[in-house]
């Protein structure tokens, strides 16, 4: 199969890095082309070389339409060249000029972001726009279920497909790793104060009992400033480490007392399947979307209610508390419920709808 991969960016963001794991496994038994407008950072690895068009973000809503029309004619001149069987559009910035390149009915288009959140002149424009695809895949089933409603889109175009979780990918390791020691606490994430709910967390860490172990947060957003003011606000100076962001936490998940994911909504978690991933314990918040489909109702007891600091506070208590036995056992059973996630199961779940749709184009044309 010929898969054609259309994506803004291919560095640093959930969305980039998901699309990634998937173009490896498919490039593996499929030939796959990746087209992205947005001049490269450190790109992750897709497995095949990127065709980049640097189209940059153009201020004026003018220079914005037309850029639009500037990436609808790269995608319709790659697909004219390429000959694709299914175009893949990953990020609505792709989604959207993909659908006005036309050729739907060989388009499927992703989304990570929980609609119910987003303002609703955006939902009123995907809304229009996803209409057109061949199929929606949301990463969640609560994602599929707010396309629905929120949305309004015909609920026979949407389906779940889960984020994939590579087992195998050689790790990066970080040069401050060993002086960070193990034990701690970890939480990582894009600095989004609300979106991922470190306020509550650091409130709730701020209320355990002394002893406590050192929490250390991943990532980097315009939340520092708020953060590192509420630090000293708390006085958690030197208890509280702002790390930054890192390519591959794996490494540190393994160093982990547990990971806390105090999100008050999500799409998915990648960061949760990640750690779990690596054996290290998790309390997640029960947000919509993506924790609680994530554990599953074998580990229910590890999720806890969005927003609240007490309830928070008593779900780090009771994992710092887990006897080494009980530990082990919590570390086998994250471990065994994420393999169902695996890069190579969701990678053949894109395929075989791929391959439904191409049936589906060639019975048409037949008639």
């Amino acid at each position: 199969m010929r898969i054609l991969l259309v994506i803004p960016t291919v560095f640093g963001g959930g969305a980039e890095q998901v699309a990634a794991v998937l173009s490896r496994q498919w490039s593996r038994a499929h030939t796959v082309s990746v087209l992205a407008w947005q001049a490269p950072g450190k790109a992750f690895d897709f497995g095949v070389p990127i065709d980049f068009a640097d189209l940059g973000v153009q201020p004026g809503l003018w220079r914005k339409l037309r850029n639009v029309w500037r990436r609808v004619a790269l995608i319709r001149a790659r697909r004219r060249e390429f000959q694709p069987d299914v175009v893949l559009a990953f990020m609505d910035e792709a989604g959207m000029p993909c659908v006005l390149a036309g050729d739907c009915g060989r388009l499927m288009v992703s989304v990570h972001h929980n609609p119910q959140w987003m303002p609703r002149w955006r939902r009123l424009l995907l809304g229009l726009f996803y209409r057109f695809p061949a199929a929606v895949i949301a990463v969640s089933e609560g994602v599929r279920g707010e396309l629905a409603e929120a949305l309004r889109l015909p609920p026979a175009r949407l389906r779940h497909i889960p984020n994939p979780l590579a087992l195998d990918a050689p790790y990066v390791v970080d040069a401050a790793l060993e002086a960070l020691g193990s034990g701690y606490l970890l939480a990582v994430g894009r600095l989004d104060v609300h979106t991922k709910g470190f306020d509550i967390l650091l409130a709730a860490y701020a209320a355990l009992p002394a002893g406590r172990p050192r929490l250390l947060i991943l990532g980097e957003g315009e939340g520092r400033a708020f953060l590192e003011a509420e630090i000293q606000r708390l006085g958690l100076q030197g208890e509280v480490l702002l790390h930054g962001w890192v390519s591959d936490p794996r490494l540190f998940y393994q160093r982990a007392a547990a990971l806390i994911v105090s999100s008050r909504y999500e799409g998915w978690s990648n960061v949760l399947m990640e750690a779990m991933g690596e054996a290290c314990p998790v309390v997640a918040t029960r947000c919509p979307y993506g924790p609680p489909e994530i554990l599953g109702a074998e580990l229910a007891q590890w999720l806890v209610a969005p927003g609240d600091v007490a309830a928070l506070r008593e779900g780090m208590q009771r994992v710092l508390a887990l006897s080494a036995d009980e530990r082990a056992a919590l570390a086998a059973a994250v471990r065994a419920r994420v393999q169902r996630f695996g890069a190579d199961q969701v990678a053949a779940q894109w395929i075989a709808l791929a391959e439904s749709l191409a049936k589906s184009l060639a019975a048409e044309a037949a008639r």
